[in-house]
């Protein structure tokens, strides 16, 4: 027999009893409590190898010293929340195997074993080239994919061989991941602390003893379709796509069921399979699936038990509304009861796959009936559904018929080209069943401001009181802010949540310390649920640059500013001089594009236009615009880049950056060098400073858009008859795309001004 073992190592610089006391405070959250001595029979001993030279604290448990049940990982990403730190678990069966998953600041981030190819599991796995540059900042050296790679692909037939390359890249001692608990009963002197705990006795249950119960929860990816109700989600016709609910099991147990399908709209919308499985919930990430498959299966029991997760949909008549019904089975699915004993939650994903074959829309109703001693249902949240023609294809696609998009010389730029042009080829496939540009879901009011300290923020202030008040005087409901600080030179992001009465908030602290310059907040977003909805209707925010000081304000500051010089200059195909770095805000809001919810707000989508429109002309942003699509505005955060749902369509390499040029572009969109050169979307009614305006041909934006100036900011609307690529083709020199590759095939005709 070969090796088998699991353990887990904290990257900490500082003492082993503080890191002691975090691991502590880990378990306590696994549902763990420190002893002071030994515990009695069933506890945990758990030991923690520290000290030299190395920058880790490993920790091995008793009760998960050969295979992890779970609590090894859990208490791996508490423990990375509670230092701001990064964790790594360690695995090994038989040496034939080998796990090594990286959590940090309370994420799961990256996975890599034995035969990745084939895993299907929950877990998140970086591509190659993000995992190079994720690891490069957590591990604090510069790794290539290639190094990491021949690591991974080490031919050996040992996979401790493999283990020990990938813990020597991030500066791991080899031998810490080869050792298990049982070893320290032979060195025990080795020791640098050591910790016992034993279980928490359980709370009362507020459930009754064997009764089912599910609660519904929201994921801004896995969720996206629910979260514009009572508006629709788009979808391309004749594309199968899946529609997600997410479920906790808080409650008895159940082995299989039924759900029920309530589909209200015209023909054409084909239902035909689903798919259901249950996974380990912690800190709000999938750590792991309920019933992984045996360490020792084979690819083909993998997708055997796969596939036993899926179910077919079969039509069940009509009812008295017209509504047609559909029923399902899901005879596997295998939820084990929630006991004092589980260290995690139980998350239950659930997926329809549907198609239209027709334009329409569509509202779908789930109930779940799980097979049970009690009767139980559960309502799912409704969803909408629209599909629609794509009425609109972005030049920055590069796929627009009326231009020509050339890419020839990428397959001779080393190292990059041949790599960035499959990665435009595969975006290109997924840009062109988008449909969010084309189809009204989100009413939204965007302006990009340059910093300028509190006066900024004052004027934020009253424009997002004035839209908010109706709600605060007039309707019943809850405020939730989420609200987050610039992070701190140790990686550290200060965070608040808070709910509040609609008719409280303007009074709370919390939003007045928002518009305070010297709470250094770097995100601020506050959204609207009226009563009983299980997610917002409207909502609004504020979001400055992100803040790299060591970037901007060290020795590399010139090479960085000089970078986007080079940038611009390449993008365009004219030179661009070196700028000094400077930072903007960002001021968004946003209502779902639906009769109730407008009604609520005491606003309408020409009120929201003459608002921003007001805005703008007093405050001169360096860009602005309403939009009409299905994007809930949010930009850059700590932890996550997002861009706007026109930059999504646009065939830049976002990560890469220009071919040629060094560095990716994410980290420059928000600063004041970008949004006073690129434009961050297009839609039919827009604002730009005088920098953006001024590289533009004025003859031909005036054929298809007219033209207004109001305090040194331009108002661009685009003229009745005119197509919004059109638009693209004149504002061009501007757009989030290397122009300087684009030769405009059609040129814009006056005949229709």
């Amino acid at each position: 027999m070969g090796n088998t073992c699991a353990s887990v190592h904290i990257a900490w610089g500082g003492t082993a009893d503080d890191a002691g006391k975090a691991i502590s405070r880990a378990y306590a959250k696994c549902g763990y409590e420190r002893l002071k001595k030994t515990p009695p029979e069933g506890g945990k001993h758990v030991v923690l190898l520290a000290g030299g030279e190395r920058h880790y604290v490993s920790v091995y448990d008793s009760t998960n010293a050969q295979l992890d049940n779970g609590e090894l990982k859990d208490m791996a990403l508490a423990t990375s929340k509670i230092l701001k730190t990064t964790a790594i678990f360690t695995s090994l069966y038989d040496s034939d195997k080998y796990e090594f998953i990286v959590f940090t600041n309370g994420r799961q981030v990256d996975l890599l074993l034995t035969d990745a190819e084939n895993y299907s599991g929950p877990l998140k796995r970086l591509s190659d080239k993000s995992r190079a540059t994720q690891w490069s900042n957590l591990f604090g050296e510069t790794f290539t994919v290639d190094q990491i790679k021949q690591a991974i692909d080490k031919q050996t037939v040992f996979a401790e061989d493999t283990l020990a390359e990938l813990c020597k890249l991030v500066g791991l001692s080899v031998s810490q991941p080869q050792m298990q608990y049982h070893d320290f009963a032979r060195e025990p002197e080795s020791i640098t602390a050591q910790l016992y705990f034993a279980k928490k006795k359980a709370e009362q249950s507020a459930i009754p003893d064997g009764q089912i119960s599910l609660t519904n929860i929201f994921d801004p990816q896995s969720s996206r379709m629910l979260l514009v109700y009572p508006a629709s989600w788009p979808i391309s016709i004749g594309t199968e796509k899946k529609a997600t609910w997410l479920m906790l099991s808080n409650g008895a147990g159940f082995n299989d069921g039924t759900a029920t399908i309530r589909v209200s709209g015209p023909d054409g919308l084909v239902l035909s399979t689903g798919f259901v499985n249950g996974n380990k919930f912690h800190n709000g990430q999938i750590v792991g699936e309920l019933e992984p498959p045996p360490k020792d299966a084979s690819r083909e029991d993998v997708e055997k038990l796969f596939q036993l997760k899926n179910f077919a949909v079969l039509p069940g008549g009509t009812t008295s509304s017209g509504a047609r019904l559909y029923t399902a089975e899901f005879p596997n699915l295998n939820i084990p009861s929630v006991t004092p004993e589980r260290t995690t939650q139980i998350l239950i994903v659930l997926q329809l796959d549907l198609a239209a074959q027709a334009a329409g829309e569509w509202e779908i109703n789930v109930t779940l009936e799980p097979r049970s001693q009690t009767e139980y249902q559960h309502d799912l949240p409704a969803i909408r559904i629209a599909a629609v023609d794509q009425a609109w294809l972005p030049v920055v696609s590069g796929l627009n018929p009326k231009i020509a998009y050339d890419t020839s010389d990428l397959i001779n730029i080393q190292p990059r080209g041949s790599i960035m042009l499959q990665e435009l080829t595969y975006k290109q496939s997924r840009i062109s069943d988008e449909r969010c540009l084309d189809h009204f879901a989100i009413a939204s009011n965007v302006a990009i401001l340059k910093d300028d300290g509190q006066a900024a923020l004052d004027a934020c202030r009253s424009y997002l009181e004035a839209w908010l008040r109706p709600l605060a005087e007039h309707q019943q409901g809850e405020i939730r802010i989420h609200a987050e600080k610039r992070m701190t030179e140790t990686a550290y992001v200060g965070k608040t949540k808070k709910t509040l009465p609609i008719s409280a908030f303007f009074d709370d602290k919390t939003w007045k310390k928002i518009f305070d310059y010297g709470s250094n907040y770097q995100t601020a977003l506050v959204t609207f649920f009226p009563i009983g909805a299980e997610y917002p209707i409207a909502g609004v925010g504020l979001q400055f640059s992100l803040e790299d000081t060591a970037k901007y304000n060290g020795t590399w500051k010139d090479h960085y500013e000089q970078q986007m010089a080079d940038t611009l200059s390449t993008m365009r195909g004219r030179t661009f001089p070196k700028a000094a770095h400077s930072k903007t805000l960002h001021l968004f809001n946003w209502v779902i594009n639906h009769a109730d919810c407008y009604q609520r707000l005491g606003t309408s989508v020409g009120d929201m236009e003459r608002q921003i429109d007001a805005f703008a002309a007093e405050h001169a942003p360096l860009q602005a615009w309403h939009g009409q699509s299905t994007w809930i505005p949010l930009f850059d955060q700590a932890d996550e880049y997002q861009r706007t749902t026109y930059e999504e369509s646009s065939v830049l390499n976002w990560f890469r950056g220009i071919a040629g040029i060094e560095g990716g572009l994410n980290d420059e969109k928000m600063s004041a060098q970008w949004c006073s050169n690129v434009l961050r979307m297009v839609t039919p009614r827009m604002w730009l400073c005088r920098n953006l305006i001024e590289q533009v041909d004025k003859t031909a934006l005036d054929l298809v858009a007219l033209v207004t100036e109001a305090n040194g900011t331009y108002q661009i609307s685009l003229r009745q008859g005119r197509a919004l690529d059109e638009l693209e083709i004149a504002l061009l020199p501007i757009l989030p795309v290397e122009s300087s590759r684009i030769k405009v095939l059609a040129q814009i005709s006056d005949a229709t001004r």
